[in-house]
């Protein structure tokens, strides 16, 4: 390939001025500021011409006032280094930084203006990275202290443009002529890039594929493997495809252009070319390399915590999978690291409910062992063993009695599974009017809620003048059956009670459900320790009133009811957290906090006082675990906790 030397030379020459002394570094500063401004005025010139569309004036407007700030700049900085020369120079350089400082300015408004706009496509966002090079090259224009003529060294801000980006990014050239490629290293190295030399096409391919480079430039008419060979070979492997490749060839022609552009050329340019052109194409290409870059390493730390998200959901999340993405200081790295402690906490957390849980069982197979048998119907029963229901339902035996009815175990034909069943008393059914809307009412509420501690309810339904609820059936015991058995229970049993019901609790306050009659008795705990929350007959919607609770009737159980429930005010979810305090009182203590035979005895008790704290009854209880009883109990419900998620968070802390 022939090649002009005297047009190489020439270059060299002007772009490494040969200089020793005391002025050396004060020289090169000029040098280095004239090389900035050009560069910048360069890009801004190519910015402008690629805005050519009616609809980007207010962009245009914005790099057209830049480009005539940064000529501006550039001849002055032209004409300092022209006019000041030996002694004089530093002073020059002083006065310089000065008068640039308008134009400096005006640069980095017109670009900040133009950061401020929104990109609409991939173009637009292109162009956006190109402002930015722009402002952050103007900004580091100069240091913050200029050289002085008797220092040894000086670090001049031009020639730290875009080193704060790709410092040390690493240059392959490919070019089969010697002399260019020297001319090429001399030069990335002077910008502070590490230049990597191949002769041929088939090099370069090796060396990139051992260890992808920053930046590929490249020639066409190569032996052993052109440029384009080289070009189409980087850009089908996985490996390189994402590195840059910026064409420098005799072949400038357009078709030349289009076939370079079209196999994924970052640019290219026509030989012999402009030094300042070059390294403006050099410093872009490697400002979008590494936008390329941080956003493809962005798109990994994304698809790691997509994964890590998967792995909770299969039960199979590990620390170490992100450990990676923790490290990071952005927003993923901080989403990483909550991620990664809440799974902590919640396994932590997990490993403790086990604990309880297990001790629970303990006290759960206790208690089965010391409850007498009991006929499987009593004798008031409206059904024998055996009997059917709906033409469906095969009852089996009686699990329970309450003031509504009974309930009872019964085989479902068609499911092929148990379920309970609550038969409503008839004589209800005509004495209140509203029952029945009340029983439609626990229906629609409890099928609103979803959660493991929480009964299902399926259906409801009349046969021959009897209304029965159908829901699922607890093989196990009631938390009452559990006090009665045991006086009391320990501080893990009570815990895992807690825990289980508090969680139960902040489901149901989220659809907007309060309970309204938590007791010890509508929690049935099943043979592996779960808890299960029953009996939503007498929830409410928050936040509205019901016609079915009439003015001075009291509904609810009121040993454990809140002071304004007991009084028939307005109730919200800390009335549910005041019962959830009297069962794990009496969990505790084996007594309730407050006992009349009326409701305003217990009103009465409410306002002279607290019950007798949990530690007088209890000392081993653990003081945290008093604590929240306590405040669960206060008459005033604005003192209480407010919400059962954070009566959650409180729980988490009890060790």
């Amino acid at each position: 390939m022939a090649i002009d030397n005297r047009k190489w030379t020439s270059a060299e020459d002007e772009t490494v001025p040969m200089l020793s002394g005391a002025y050396a570094p004060v020289a090169l500063a000029h040098y280095r500021l004239r090389a900035a401004a050009h560069r910048i005025a360069t890009d801004c010139e190519r910015v402008l011409g690629e805005l050519n569309g009616t609809t980007h004036q207010s962009w245009r407007d914005a790099v057209g006032s830049a480009l005539l700030a940064a000529q501006h700049l550039r001849s002055l900085i032209v004409r300092s280094r022209a006019s000041k020369t030996g002694a004089d120079a530093h002073a020059a350089l002083v006065v310089l930084e000065a008068a640039i400082r308008d134009p400096r300015q005006k640069i980095v408004d017109a670009m900040s203006a133009l950061l401020a706009l929104i990109p609409t496509d991939v173009e637009e966002e292109m162009i956006m990275q190109d402002a930015r090079a722009i402002r952050d090259a103007t900004l580091g224009l100069f240091a913050p202290e200029a050289p002085a003529p008797n220092r040894a060294t000086t670090a001049p801000a031009g020639a730290a443009q875009g080193r704060a980006s790709d410092a040390k990014a690493r240059v392959l050239v490919a070019d089969d002529e010697e002399a260019l490629r020297r001319h090429l290293s001399r030069m990335l190295e002077r910008l502070g890039y590490e230049p990597i030399l191949a002769k041929n096409g088939r090099e370069a391919l090796e060396l990139a594929e051992r260890d992808p480079p920053d930046l590929i430039i490249t020639d066409l008419s190569m032996p052993e493997m052109t440029g384009h060979e080289l070009l189409a070979r980087l850009k089908t492997s996985a490996k390189t495809q994402h590195i840059p490749v910026i064409v420098v060839s005799g072949e400038g022609d357009s078709d030349s252009v289009v076939k370079c552009l079209e196999a994924g050329a970052e640019d290219h340019l026509a030989k012999p070319y402009e030094k300042v052109v070059l390294q403006a194409r050099i410093r872009t290409s490697l400002e979008r390399k590494r936008m390329r870059d941080q956003e493809l390493a962005y798109l990994r730390r994304v698809a790691q915590l997509t994964a890590a998200a998967e792995a909770v959901e299969r039960q199979s999340y590990d620390s170490g999978m992100l450990e990676d993405v923790r490290l990071q200081e952005d927003q993923l790295g901080q989403l990483a690291r909550v991620f990664d402690r809440m799974m902590t906490g919640i396994r932590s957390r997990e490993a403790q409910l086990e604990a309880r849980v297990r001790q629970l069982r303990r006290e759960m197979e206790e208690t089965a062992a010391r409850l007498p048998a009991t006929p499987p119907i009593s004798e008031d029963s409206h059904f024998a063993v055996g009997d059917g229901l709906a033409g469906r339902y095969e009852i089996k035996r009686e699990l329970g009695k309450g003031g509504m009815g009974m309930v009872y175990l019964a085989h479902d034909r068609e499911l092929d599974e148990d379920v309970a069943i609550k038969v409503v008393r008839r004589d209800l059914i005509g004495e209140d009017p509203t029952l029945l809307e009340r029983l439609k009412s626990e229906l629609r509420l409890a099928r609103r809620i979803s959660h493991r501690n929480v009964v299902r309810s399926h259906d409801l339904g009349e046969w021959e003048g009897l209304y029965f609820l159908s829901m699922e059936y607890i093989r196990g015991t009631t938390v009452a059956d559990l006090v009665a058995s045991h006086g009391r229970l320990s501080v893990d049993s009570t815990l895992a009670i807690a825990t289980q019901l508090v969680d139960a609790l902040v489901v149901a306050h989220a659809a907007q459900i309060i309970h309204r009659d938590i007791k010890p008795g509508n929690l049935l705990v099943d043979e592996t320790g779960a808890l299960k929350v029953t009996d939503f007959g007498l929830a409410r919607p928050a936040q509205r009133s019901s016609e079915l609770t009439q003015a001075g009737l009291v509904v609810g159980t009121p040993r454990y009811m809140s002071p304004e429930q007991l009084m028939g005010g307005d109730v919200d979810a800390r009335t549910d957290l005041f019962a959830t305090g009297a069962v794990l009182y009496e969990c505790l203590t084996g007594r309730v906090p407050f006992d009349a035979s009326t409701p305003g005895g217990l009103v009465g008790q409410m306002l002279e006082g607290p019950p007798v704290p949990v530690a007088v009854l209890q000392p081993a209880v653990p003081p945290a675990l008093a604590g929240i009883i306590e405040r669960l109990l206060l008459f005033d419900a604005d003192k209480r906790y407010n919400s059962a998620r954070e009566l959650a968070d409180a729980l988490t802390k009890v060790s």
